[in-house]
């Protein structure tokens, strides 16, 4: 009777490390698309130097070819794009908020504009479900020019 209980623990500590290890797998994943598509974002938006409707297409295509679907309010972190219509509202696949940074010299005046670009990390564990969503922020180097929305 003994040996049968001790094969039950094992059994039982076998389980929990194979979920505990495809969780973390999980989680590996969805983090690193979400670094991926946000570096992609900031790129496009550097490279056409704004964040235009030509950019907004370019965007938004990436993210379909990608499969990258995760979506959430965007709030205070600027405007959301590609956005998605689900029963608590319409969520954003990303935010985008640029700043107006003024620097003058004595020559010459620039206008220095920062885009803020936001994606979101779903927490997806496999037995659980969806836990939380989290953001993932990052910032372009400065682009010369107005802020194009």
């Amino acid at each position: 009777m003994r040996e049968a209980i001790g094969g039950t623990w094992i059994f039982g500590i076998v389980i929990v490390f194979i979920v505990l290890f495809s969780s973390y797998l999980a989680i590996s994943v969805n983090y690193s698309k979400a670094f991926k598509v946000k570096n992609a974002i900031v790129s496009m938006i550097e490279k056409y130097e704004g964040h235009g409707a030509e950019v907004q297409g370019l965007i938004i295509k990436y993210n379909k070819e990608v499969g990258y679907g995760v979506s959430s309010n965007c709030g205070t972190r600027g405007k959301g794009y590609d956005n998605v219509t689900t029963n608590t509202g319409i969520r954003s696949r990303y935010c985008v908020k640029c700043t107006q940074a003024n620097t003058s010299s004595e020559s010459n005046r620039m206008h220095k504009s920062y885009y803020n670009v936001t994606v979101f990390f779903k927490l997806d564990l496999p037995i659980v479900g969806n836990i939380f969503v989290f953001p993932v922020t990052g910032e372009t180097k400065p682009v010369y020019g107005f802020c194009q929305m």
